[in-house]
């Protein structure tokens, strides 16, 4: 279902793109969002017993495609704000095929957790922000799951 609103919303700014006033800005925003030092990606019940992940990075891909890259601050909490052309205007890349990647190794944040494989979530649309001429699509992680290598 997240996937169909987000198909959805990536059709809809596509088509309402061309009757856009000219100089209005569409900003595709991701965050702010946590990333957990946890091979499961779980919050658990407590979440404030959870472990940042610092310094961790975290790419913004679509397709395979790296449309944005930042890194998690002391807290392991990042976010991405850019323009929308950064996603369209790539080569058969939309909003509907976009993941968030944690690159660095789990093993960074705790030495027992594995060396190899990555923290994957999907994005979840959450709404649309007009302010004045900038209109900003608001997006955040559905929920790291750790991916191991292939």
């Amino acid at each position: 279902m997240a996937m169909k609103l987000v198909l959805f919303v990536s059709v809809m700014v596509a088509a309402l793109a061309l009757p856009i006033a000219k100089g209005t800005n569409v900003v595709v925003q991701v965050g702010p969002s946590f990333v957990p030092c946890s091979i499961n990606g779980s919050l658990g019940v407590n979440v404030t017993a959870t472990p940042a992940f610092p310094n961790a990075r975290v790419q913004l891909q679509c397709g395979a495609v790296v449309v944005a890259t930042t890194t998690t601050n002391a807290s392991g909490v990042f976010s991405f704000s850019l323009n929308l052309t950064q996603v369209l205007l790539s080569p058969g890349v939309g909003l509907s095929n976009c993941n968030l990647v944690v690159t660095t190794p789990l093993s960074t944040c705790n030495p027992t957790l594995p060396p190899m494989g990555v923290l994957t979530s999907s994005i979840v649309f959450v709404r649309t922000d007009v302010l004045g001429v900038r209109v900003v699509l608001i997006f955040r992680a559905a929920g790291f799951r750790y991916i191991p290598p292939t």
